[in-house]
This record gives C-alpha cells, structure tokens and sequence, in this order.
C-alpha cells in the first residue's frame, strides 16, 4: 500500500513539474530569442501616447522591467538609465542566462512607452550616442571565416529614429547585421 502512495505521489510530481516546465516558449510581449526575423517593430505597442512622448522624467525601473520580460537584462544600471535624455530612447539588452555575451539587442522607447527594438540574434552591438531624437548603433560585421571573437569586416553604423510610431533605421538594417553585406 505505502509502495502505490509513492507512486501516485511521484506521479503527481512529475505531471506538475512537466506542466510547468513545458508551458509555450513564444512571448507574445517583444523580441524572441536569436531565431531570425524581419520584424524589427512590435506592432502591438501602438503609436505612443501624447503623455508618453514628452520629454519627462524615464521610468528606468519600469524599461528594465519590460526588458527582463522580454527574456533580457539591460547592460546599465538603473542611474545610468533615469539620466538617458528622450523622448526616444534606447537601452542595450544581453540575453538574461548568456554565458557568453554574444545575445544582445537594443530595445526603444518613447517617453516611457516600449516602441521596438533593433533585430533578434544579433552577437555584438554599441550605442555609440543618442540625443533624444536619434540612437546611433554600431554593429561589428563579421566575415563568414571569422571566428566569433574576431570580427574582420568592419563595422555596420545605423541610426534609428522613430517615424509614424515605428522605429526606424537609415540606412536599412539587414537582418543579420553582424553579417557580411550580401
């Protein structure tokens, strides 16, 4: 009798500890993780609200939040991001559990509403500046016999801006932009 007791205990672990580890891996909230995409805005963030588009005090805490839910830790701190001049913004995100660095992404807001970010699986990138209107971000571009410490293509420099309530980059940014230009 005290055999089937563990069992059926056992059992139930299992089925729970399966049902909450098996839960859907899509995160309907922002970027996944370094699957390609040609999505570089997340439409269900809409067009910023009057409110948000002031150029007010940043709510970092809040940036950080939506940025660990999207799978990611911001590289700042909370200081360095309250001091961020807007209304658009843009923090630098590494892949929360990366043990090596080499999942990164730059996430943007308006004001303090999230409005995109810049491409999924992309290895290495900087914020080189931003000035509340336009972010300048610097890719290294990796040839395609480099190894992954050493790029030897140079480097890619877009900026973004936000147009029509979508993030956009001049020039384009081309889906892998560690990539060698095809």
């Amino acid at each position: 009798m005290r055999s089937r007791v563990g069992a059926v205990a056992a059992l139930c672990l299992l089925l729970v500890a399966t049902s909450t580890s098996c839960s859907s891996s899509k995160n309907p909230d922002g970027p996944p993780g370094p699957t390609r995409s040609v999505t570089l805005w997340d439409p269900s963030a809409g067009r910023p609200s009057p409110s948000a588009a002031a150029d007010g005090p940043f709510d970092a805490a809040a940036a950080a939040q939506r940025i660990k839910r999207l799978g990611y830790t911001p590289d700042d701190e909370p200081g360095v991001l309250k001091a961020l001049r807007g209304p658009f913004r843009a923090v630098h995100g590494h892949c929360t559990g990366s043990v090596d660095g080499r999942c990164v992404s730059v996430f943007f807001f308006q004001g303090n509403a999230y409005v995109g970010y810049d491409s999924p699986g992309v290895n290495e990138s900087t914020i080189v500046k931003q000035d509340g209107r336009t972010v300048t971000i610097s890719y290294p571009v990796f040839t395609t016999t480099d190894p992954m410490c050493c790029p030897s293509g140079g480097t890619r420099e877009v900026r973004a801006a936000l147009k029509d309530g979508k993030v956009t980059f001049t020039p384009p940014l081309p889906g892998n932009p560690n990539g060698p230009n095809t």
